[in-house]
């Protein structure tokens, strides 16, 4: 029946993100409850309504019910997992993925004239209809990803126009873009080498600190949960990296 397969789904559903934080558990021990008694609720409608046609009646409002409930819960659920991402953001180190790139990047800016970028800020986003967006931490929700930082200041650096490059990897280690959507390649400054970028935006730049924003918006794309790896190159030259978690 319908209706016994939404609450088994919704269930599902919703429970996959437990043991994530206690808050979290909380809300899914509060959803499971509901669900329990919603459950009870269809059964004995299932009992004891012997009019057909008004029990279909009822059952369709009771799918409807279920559907409502799981994407209230659903939006506190990724609320919490935003907020618990910020935390992490906050305190954790990051990955050995970035790790490695940062010990990269170092390197790289021991050459006085490259740009360096700080206070990275990666979010990504849900879009829910016409130009409005919220918040998300869920992959399967997602349909953009905004990337901010600020280009610090270098005295030394050559001022006028830079290219600045946005990679954004995803957890198969694939570089998210498309050709067909403007993005290609640009040629590492270090090695020459030819590699993808997700988006790209011009500067410039007047040796005084700047704030960047880049994004990337694919619609009918099916983010994958994981880790993303985010990159900026100005001029060729990485410039920050940072990570990015999709639930």
């Amino acid at each position: 029946m319908e209706v016994e397969k939404e609450l088994g789904d919704t269930y599902q559903e919703l429970n996959q993100y437990k043991g994530i934080n206690e808050r979290l558990d909380s809300l899914l021990a509060e959803a499971n409850t509901t669900i329990d008694q919603q459950k009870e609720r269809i059964e004995k409608m299932l009992k004891n309504e012997k009019n057909s046609a008004s029990l279909n009646k009822k059952l369709r409002a009771e799918l409807e019910e279920i559907k409502k409930l799981r994407d209230e819960y659903l939006d506190k659920i990724d609320k919490l997992l935003v907020e618990n991402d910020q935390l992490k953001k906050d305190k954790q180190e990051l990955t050995t993925t970035v790790e490695n790139l940062s010990k990269n990047l170092e390197t790289t800016v021991n050459t006085a004239s490259v740009l360096k970028s700080e206070y990275m800020n990666v979010k990504s986003y849900k879009k829910r209809g016409g130009s409005k967006y919220s918040e998300t931490a869920m992959a399967k929700r997602t349909n953009k990803m905004e990337v901010c930082f600020s280009v610090l200041e270098n005295k030394i650096a050559k001022a006028g126009e830079k290219e600045v490059y946005l990679r954004i990897v995803e957890p198969g280690g694939k570089t998210m873009g498309a050709t067909s959507q403007g993005s290609s390649t640009f040629k590492m400054a270090n090695s020459g080498e030819e590699v993808q970028f997700t988006a790209t935006t011009k500067i410039n730049y007047d040796n005084s600190k700047q704030d960047v924003c880049l994004k990337w918006e694919e619609q009918e794309r099916v983010f994958a949960p994981g880790t993303y790896v985010v990159e900026v190159y100005v001029d060729g030259n990485l410039s920050a990296a940072s990570s990015h978690i999709l639930k």
